[in-house]
């Protein structure tokens, strides 16, 4: 059962005379206890898609399309609908751990105004919390609480926040890139933690990340993105182990293991993408079909990818 499901999301910024088409036509479905992860270069839309789900785009965006959550439009809700679903029922983990946290307030005083938003006593909350600041590996957590956030390293802060997200048992966590600018100790922590919320609390997440080891370990079915849309969706294992588009190919050979091989040129401007495939400039496959039609999604082998040369296989 979809617990998340997307139909033909795009979102396009305003910016002057010109028009930035960031995400374009999006479907996609995240099941009940399932981990989706979004991958892609810095600047493909992932995380635009996470901040769309939930409204939390600036004024400038012009988004359309359908997000159904248990079946519910969150386009269409009021404002006042969609805050008692934002941060209960869905929750968010920024990007910036650190810039998420106030650095002039205490942690504590951070974490007793989740629960005073909501109307819940201060006091039994901050028991709920440290209980899972303890499940979720923090040492001392009654000292931490006493510390500024500047005090804190990268993985506690992302701890900090982690447990501040799940404070409310949400049916859906969204981490947006959750091991950037983490050091590599840091970033184990980070594949543990989570790891131990998805088999601990089965929680549903959408997991956007650049970092391809977290992805592998943590989710189960995996959506390349490029260029504002999907170019591949399968599991985890078979998109990052097997890949089939040749942009995953691309990511999955420049990673250090695999020889560190960059992949040429550049993306296309979003202000004028191109009309055919908007990979096919940096693709060594490309052929004068991908110069002149637009790939659609199509199954292939038992999942999904937007390419004409797989297509002609």
């Amino acid at each position: 059962m979809s617990l998340l499901e997307i139909k033909d999301l795009s979102v396009e910024f305003s910016a002057r005379e010109n028009t930035v088409k960031a995400v374009s036509h999006v479907f996609f479905k995240v099941r009940e206890g399932e981990t989706l992860g979004l991958i892609g270069e810095s600047g493909s839309g992932k995380s635009v898609i996470g901040l769309a789900l939930l409204r939390l785009l600036p004024a400038n965006a012009n988004v359309s399309g359908t997000v159904l959550f248990q079946g519910q439009d969150l386009f269409s809700l009021r404002p006042s609908e969609l805050r008692k679903i934002r941060g209960k029922r869905i929750s968010l983990m920024p990007q910036n751990p650190a810039g998420a946290l106030n650095p002039v307030l205490k942690n504590r005083l951070q974490i007793e105004e989740v629960f005073e938003e909501r109307g819940i006593d201060k006091k039994e909350g901050m028991k709920k919390s440290l209980r899972l600041m303890k499940k979720l590996l923090l040492r001392d957590p009654e000292k931490l609480c006493d510390l500024y956030p500047h005090q804190l390293s990268g993985g506690m802060r992302q701890r900090l926040i982690a447990c501040m997200s799940l404070s409310f048992e949400p049916e859906l966590m969204i981490a947006d890139e959750p091991t950037k600018g983490l050091d590599p100790e840091a970033k184990e922590g980070a594949v543990e933690l989570f790891t131990k919320i998805k088999n601990d609390y089965g929680k549903t997440m959408l997991l956007i990340t650049h970092d391809l080891d977290l992805a592998l370990e943590v989710c189960d079915r995996i959506a390349v993105m490029y260029a504002g849309e999907i170019v591949e969706l399968d599991k985890a294992s078979k998109v990052l182990n097997a890949p089939s588009h040749p942009y995953t190919k691309g990511l999955v050979r420049a990673q250090p293991r695999n020889g560190l091989v960059p992949l040429s040129g550049q993306s296309p401007s979003r202000i004028s993408l191109p009309e055919g495939c908007f990979f096919h400039e940096r693709c060594r496959y490309s052929n004068i079909e991908c110069f002149r039609k637009h790939p659609e999604m199509k199954n292939h082998n038992g999942g999904w990818i937007r390419c004409h040369f797989q297509s002609l296989q």
